[in-house]
């Protein structure tokens, strides 16, 4: 099973600090990470977890040892986004014009899958206009070209 994030305990272990120096790092944005609904517990992503790690020189832990390769991350090509990080850089209509991705469902829980999200609730609160088939965010994490039009 793929990691898909890791808690303040494994990030601690793996760079060989203390929890609460990880929870400053996140709380200093040094690395990239979320809270976890009323809890406040903190995640890091798999791929935000490489980066802290690349540019820290931190040293990446065996595959092995924690269930997933994190130095391929590092590579641009295995870096996965979430929907509203990679239309921030596109100019697309994908999102309504009276929304915000800030108010979307699928930026509230931090989905990278925001399809399966959508299979699953189906379109309330999912502020995209478009089918999947026709997204170039789902073709892009599918690692697809659209059909041509």
């Amino acid at each position: 099973m793929k990691k898909r994030a890791f808690t303040t305990s494994e990030i601690a272990e793996i760079s060989h600090h203390s929890r609460e120096t990880v929870k400053r790092w996140l709380e200093k944005r040094e690395i990239k990470g979320y809270r976890v609904g009323n809890s406040g517990h903190w995640r890091v992503l798999p791929k935000d977890l490489a980066a802290f790690l690349e540019a820290n020189n931190i040293p990446f832990p065996e595959p092995a040892e924690i269930g997933i390769d994190l130095k391929t991350l590092t590579d641009p090509e295995n870096q996965t986004t979430f929907c509203w990080e990679y239309y921030e850089t596109r100019v697309d209509d994908h999102v309504r014009p009276e929304e915000r991705c800030e108010d979307c469902l699928v930026h509230k829980v931090k989905s990278i899958n925001c399809y399966a999200l959508r299979e699953e609730v189906g379109h309330k609160k999912i502020y995209c206009k478009h089918s999947c088939a026709d997204c170039t965010y789902f073709h892009f994490l599918r690692k697809e070209l659209l059909p041509e039009m």
